[in-house]
C-alpha cells in the first residue's frame, strides 16, 4: 500500500477526491453527514490543502455544500435535480445507443454479452458497479469521446440514487434489471436502433418512477 506521506501533491489531491466521491455516491457517506477538513486530513494522512481542493470540486458537482463556520455537509438528494438527471440520461443514452449501433464493430457489440449475467448472490455494492459498467460500456463505445464523457459522468451520479432506491424497497429483484439489460443487448446486437432506443427509454423511465417514488418517502432528500 502506498504511504500517504510519499504521495505527490497531485496524486494526493486526486486520491482524496476520488475516495470521497466514491463514498458519497455509494452512500457510505450518507446525505446530511457533516465533513470537517481537519478530520478528513487526519483520516487520509494528508494536509488540509488536498482535502479542501477535493471538497470544493465536490461542491461544484452538487455532492457537498458549504456550511459557513461549520465545514461541509454531504448534500441531500434533490428531487428536482433527480428529475433533471433523468431527462439528461434519456437524451444522452439515446444518442449513445444510436451511435454505438452505427459505429461499433460486431466484436464490440458481442462484448456486451458479459452483462447478461451477474453472480448470485451478489452484494448490492457489486451490483451497482455492474449496473454502472453496463451503461458506461454503451457510452464509451459510442464513437464520440465528448458524448461518452458526458454520459459517463451522468451515469456515475446515479449510483447514489440507485443505492437509496434499492435499499428502500423489499420488492425489487436485481434479476429483473439484468433481464432488461439483456433485451437491450439483443436489440443492439441486431442493430435495431428503433427497438434498442425504445427498450432503453422504458428501462430508464421505470427507474425514474421507482427512484422518485422512493425518494419522496425518505429523509435524505432536500
Amino acid at each position: 500500500m502506498l504511504d500517504r506521506a510519499e504521495e505527490s501533491p497531485l496524486l494526493a489531491r486526486t486520491s482524496v477526491y476520488q475516495q470521497l466521491r466514491a463514498a458519497i455516491l455509494s452512500c457510505s457517506l450518507r446525505p446530511g453527514v457533516q465533513l470537517q477538513e481537519r478530520q478528513l486530513a487526519e483520516q487520509f494522512q494528508v494536509s488540509k490543502s488536498p482535502v479542501r481542493d477535493a471538497l470544493l470540486k465536490l461542491e461544484e458537482q452538487n455532492l457537498v455544500e458549504v456550511m459557513p463556520r461549520k465545514g461541509y455537509r454531504v448534500r441531500r438528494i434533490s428531487l428536482a435535480d433527480s428529475r433533471e438527471l433523468y431527462e439528461m440520461r434519456q437524451i444522452l443514452e439515446r444518442e449513445c445507443i444510436v451511435r454505438l449501433i452505427d459505429a461499433a464493430s460486431d466484436q464490440t457489440l458481442s462484448a456486451l454479452d458479459e452483462f447478461r449475467t451477474v453472480p448470485s448472490p451478489i452484494e448490492l455494492s457489486e451490483w451497482i458497479e455492474y449496473n454502472t459498467a453496463f451503461h458506461a460500456s454503451i457510452a464509451t463505445n459510442c464513437g464520440n469521446s465528448r458524448l461518452a464523457r458526458s454520459a459517463c459522468e451522468t451515469i456515475e451520479l446515479y449510483e447514489r440514487l440507485t443505492y437509496v432506491s434499492v435499499t428502500s424497497s423489499d420488492e425489487l429483484s436485481l434479476a429483473d434489471f439484468v433481464a432488461e439489460h439483456s433485451t437491450i443487448i439483443d436489440a443492439i446486437q441486431k442493430r435495431d436502433k428503433r427497438q434498442a432506443v425504445a427498450l432503453a427509454r422504458d428501462h430508464i423511465e421505470s427507474s425514474r418512477r421507482r427512484v422518485l417514488n422512493a425518494l419522496e418517502n425518505l429523509s435524505v432528500i432536500a
